[in-house]
């Protein structure tokens, strides 16, 4: 798996159907199910998680980069502590941010495929 081959960081989202032409959406993931991914990743020792609907690898890299250093123990190099400390809070993106804004979400069937 992943984290057992040297991962330490992991972001888990939402396909997102660009056009018709694209792959189908089949369902959509309820940001409860995000925050139980996230939680699971940290059970198997994954030193930062970001999990939400539009979350992308790229978002917030400092941070998880910082995150990630810090469960390793490891010294985050003097040019780039400012990545730990720019970055701090949750984002609009992270599924328990959707969750604190608009409360426990409901199953909604995929209407267009």
């Amino acid at each position: 798996d992943l984290h057992s081959a040297g991962c330490d960081i992991i972001t888990i989202t939402q396909y997102l159907r660009p056009g018709p032409m694209y792959h189908p959406i089949d369902r959509w993931v309820r940001p409860e199910e995000f925050v139980e991914h996230a939680d699971h990743a940290r059970e198997l020792g994954f030193g930062a998680v970001m999990s939400g609907p539009l979350v992308r690898s790229s978002y917030r890299a400092g941070r998880l980069y910082s995150e990630a250093m810090a469960a390793r123990g490891m010294e985050i190099p003097e040019n780039l502590r400012h990545l730990a400390q720019t970055s701090q809070g949750s984002t609009d993106q992270e599924a328990t941010s959707l969750l604190d804004k608009y409360g426990p979400s409901v199953e909604t069937p995929v209407t267009s495929r």
